[in-house]
């Protein structure tokens, strides 16, 4: 393998960039528009935009010969790359695994189903097909509760939100009626609402291949934004607990997963139950963290593609940090200031050893570049 071609721009494209360049490849970034971070590292050698999937396509097409990786950085993308996998598998070496397993991760319906048949616990869920159906069991539902897409991407760019708080049976089918416009009635899921917000969200990252775990490391996301439902990780420590670890490894080995992923779960303190959020079966933004923890999961994909030899690597070390320190000081602030977190509290987090989102000092302008690019990002996602 002599190249990456990373597709879509977000933090975790600087860190597979910046990975990847010290392993000794070359770096291709294609994004859509024009304002990525991740062109102005000097661990990229080309940008490439794209106005559309077909226009992307065209330009993978043109691959002359199979020593590139392909990986995405994006929901969308791995539903491109599903579409066409066949094409591009052809001529190219691909982060995923085979289309029908993209689907049990891609649809939260599929990866709910799954862990319900393989005894892992998930948040009560419901799935239905129509008002109809809804209606057949609307009685039966306790408030406040979720609604939320099966598949995030469409609903998030034309929303900005991943969920739809109800507290009402008036809230819930009003919000359902919103939902329904946007997405599939079939893609509705109706969930419980679990309490306890960032704090109990938990991560399990990992290479995994031929059922098995080659690489991983656990997170605590303490911070996000928004806190409630949040869209983006800002602080996240590692942890041990095996609890998260074994059913992390039954849901991957289940599904007979290959490559990266983040298998996400939240704790539900009336249950005493880790419950099973979702999987992105894809890098994710925290995945940089692997440079402190000294885990490499990109390197273990690539040597493993290239039938390399490479030591099997599970953390053991607690209260190592990733920081995305542009966000999370406007989210600690707001926390602060809401009383939801002392200053003391934000203090120790900030002591902890931990990996830079974006700022390095042997690649500096992308963290420069991130600050004056902050307006235009603002108003690009919102």
């Amino acid at each position: 393998m002599k190249q990456i071609y990373i597709l879509g721009n977000h933090i975790q494209a600087l860190g597979i960039s910046r990975i990847a360049k010290e392993l000794g490849l070359k770096v291709t970034v294609f994004n859509s528009y024009k304002a990525s971070v991740t062109r102005f590292s000097n661990s990229c050698d080309h940008f490439k935009l794209f106005k559309s999937h077909d226009d992307l396509l065209s330009q993978l097409k043109k691959a002359k010969e199979k020593d590139t990786l392909i990986m995405p950085t994006n929901d969308n993308l791995v539903h491109f790359i599903s579409e066409n996998y066949e094409q591009l598998k052809k001529k190219y070496y691909i982060s995923l695994p085979e289309p029908d397993i993209i689907n049990i991760c891609y649809n939260k319906i599929e990866t709910y189903k799954k862990a319900i048949d393989l005894g892992i616990p998930i948040p009560k869920s419901y799935f239905p097909s129509s008002l109809e159906h809804m209606n057949s069991f609307i009685h039966e539902l306790e408030y406040p509760l979720i609604l939320k897409p099966a598949v995030m991407h469409t609903f998030h760019k034309k929303t900005g939100q991943k969920v739809f708080l109800c507290k009402s049976q008036e809230e819930l089918i009003n919000n359902y009626h919103t939902l329904i416009n946007i997405i599939p009635p079939e893609q509705v899921i109706i969930q419980e609402f679990l309490t306890g917000g960032a704090k109990s969200l938990f991560s399990f990252g990992s290479f995994f291949s031929n059922k098995k775990v080659f690489g991983s490391f656990i997170v605590n996301r303490i911070r996000q934004k928004p806190m409630d439902f949040g869209i983006s990780t800002c602080f996240a420590k590692s942890v041990i607990n095996k609890q998260i670890e074994e059913q992390s490894i039954k849901f991957l080995k289940g599904i007979d997963y290959f490559g990266l992923s983040e298998v996400e779960f939240m704790y539900d303190k009336k249950s005493n139950e880790y419950k099973l959020l979702e999987i992105n079966p894809r890098t994710w933004k925290w995945h940089s963290i692997s440079n402190i923890l000294n885990i490499n999961l990109i390197e273990m994909l690539i040597n493993h593609i290239d039938n390399k030899p490479f030591d099997v690597q599970n953390n053991n070390l607690e209260d190592i940090a990733w920081i995305e320190r542009v966000t999370d000081s406007y989210v600690s602030i707001k926390e602060i200031i809401k009383g939801k977190m002392t200053l003391k509290e934000y203090i120790i987090t900030l002591k902890m050893p931990k990996e830079n989102a974006v700022w390095s000092f042997k690649d500096p302008l992308p963290a420069i570049m991130y600050i004056l690019l902050l307006p235009y990002l603002f108003l690009k996602r919102n």
